[in-house]
């Protein structure tokens, strides 16, 4: 994330709080996985404030730290919230829309995990935020499926407040790739985490009307 490691470590406890209250919700066994997305960004986030304080160091971070942020922000998300959705999903129509999208989720994350695998990478601090970089750009060429990927799932959805996060999400990656295209990778991640709070309320409400 962008500004600093305290921002990071600060943003990944108030994300782990948002999944604890989700969970306390107790959702539905079809609603676990999207309701456990908040602590999956707590994580990245986490992750992103030991890399930030290796920087802070003056030396280059440890590249498990490195490929275990972009492991999230590249390889986990682009599957995971396709099938997160699929599985609240039971109109008909809509889950074979959920299985293409899964469909194209896998690939880019074979894809860019491919990528990362046999790249190294490396990270510096540019204009308040952490960029990555790699000697490949082959992923920049599927930013277009990546974002179908994470998107479109969330805006197939019937419930309003997993649109909201689709459209928190879809608002961010564009602010990311206008402002700060020099680290959209983290800033993306930060605008995607705080919508997290859709979850709850997505979460919450759905328990309001099944009781």
């Amino acid at each position: 994330m962008c500004f600093s490691p305290e921002a990071s470590f600060t943003l990944a406890a108030a994300l782990a709080g948002i999944g604890a209250a989700s969970l306390a919700q107790k959702p539905a066994r079809c609603r676990l996985a999207f309701t456990a997305m908040p602590f999956f960004f707590a994580a990245q986030q986490a992750i992103e404030g030991f890399v930030w304080l290796s920087i802070g160091e003056g030396g280059a971070p440890p590249q498990f730290l490195v490929v275990a942020y972009l492991f999230f922000a590249h390889i986990f998300w682009p599957t995971y919230t396709p099938l997160s959705v699929l599985l609240m999903e039971t109109e008909q129509r809509r889950r074979w829309a959920l299985f293409i999208l899964l469909a194209v989720g896998i690939t880019v994350s074979a894809v860019l995990g491919a990528v990362l695998i046999k790249s190294d990478y490396s990270v510096r601090i540019v204009g308040h935020s952490l960029s990555y970089a790699t000697e490949h750009k082959f992923e920049t060429q599927l930013i277009g499926l990546y974002m179908v990927a994470i998107a479109a799932p969330l805006f197939i959805s019937r419930y309003r407040y997993v649109m909201a996060l689709g459209a928190a999400v879809l608002a961010g990656s564009f602010i990311s790739a206008l402002v700060f295209n020099y680290a959209s990778a983290s800033v993306w991640c930060f605008f995607a985490a705080i919508a997290s709070v859709f979850v709850f309320l997505h979460v919450r409400r759905r328990k309001r009307l099944e009781n």
